[in-house]
């Protein structure tokens, strides 16, 4: 069963608290941040600041929310309790993707206009340091034990964690955009957007550093969201209109829902009983219920 939800214009970022109780849309053309019940699938308010809001993670602690502003290049940190926006921090021109190591004591920001990536120190929230990349970065995630970090771009570029440097590079397919880690941090799942119709996931296997598979997936795969169980990806195709959902085991399509226009972002509640979807074009949210997803 998939319901829709409407949102602001041209969302992009979702991200669901960690309590399951709230989802949180990024709003670019309307410089929004839509909050959604998820008990309901009903819109409760809308925060407004920045400047294309793009990207949105909670903090483990569910306490606060940063969300970057693409075109001010700045993080807003919003405090959950009260919906109201508890400072804002300075960042690299073109902020873009945010991720909070597993513990909760940085954030990363991919800054694509700068080529860098700023660390911030949650505790201070301030920025404590500036990561040099050497292609443009467009989304990161961290290994679930926190020691890597992962930055799609031109490559892969892999930060190790500890030291604050760029400690090695995969290269994955054409135009590397999404990324997430299965649970048990043996895999990274990469969507490959390409502009000349290879339209693919690679899987790079965590130890070896290469890639091990590559999967076919919708035209224009964005984003990436692996379940808690590890069994399952969802990955979002914008010119297709179409999530594939993966088998991780297998590697393989096990199923391709159809959503709204332009689906950019994918979000899973904790639970796994629902997916969410940005859908950039027709400016909705498509949730998916996990257990009635079509196969086809």
């Amino acid at each position: 069963m998939i319901s829709t939800i409407p949102v602001g214009p041209n969302p992009v970022g979702v991200a669901i608290a960690p309590d399951g109780s709230k989802a949180y849309v990024a709003n670019q053309g309307s410089d929004t941040v839509s909050v959604l019940d998820v008990a309901s699938r009903t819109v409760t308010s809308a925060i407004r600041f920045g400047d294309a809001p793009t990207s949105v993670a909670f903090t483990p602690d569910g306490s606060k929310a940063y969300v970057t502003n693409q075109l001010s290049g700045t993080v807003s940190v919003v405090d959950v309790a009260s919906g109201g926006v508890a400072s804002t921090i300075r960042v690299g021109d073109g902020a873009y993707d945010v991720a909070f190591t597993p513990d909760g004591s940085k954030a990363y920001v991919t800054n694509n206009r700068s080529y860098t990536v700023s660390v911030i120190n949650a505790a201070s929230g301030t920025v404590t340091s500036t990561i040099p990349l050497r292609t443009i970065p467009m989304n990161v995630a961290f290994t679930p034990d926190g020691s890597k970090a992962y930055v799609t771009g031109g490559g892969v570029e892999v930060i190790d964690v500890a030291s604050g440097t760029v400690t090695s590079s995969v290269m994955a397919g054409e135009n590397p955009f999404g990324i997430a880690f299965t649970p048990d941090g043996s895999k990274a799942f990469v969507t490959n957007y390409g502009s000349s119709g290879t339209h693919t996931v690679s899987v790079i296997g965590v130890a070896s550093g290469t890639v091990t598979a590559t999967i076919p997936v919708g035209s224009g795969p964005m984003n990436v969201a692996i379940a808690r169980d590890g069994a399952t990806a969802y990955v979002t195709n914008y010119f297709s209109n179409t999530v594939s959902v993966i088998d991780v085991v297998s590697g393989t399509v096990a199923s391709t829902i159809s959503v709204g226009e332009g689906p950019v972002g994918v979000a899973l509640t904790p639970n796994g009983s629902a997916a969410y979807v940005t859908n950039n074009v027709s400016s909705v949210v498509s949730v998916i219920t996990v257990e009635s997803a079509p196969a086809g």
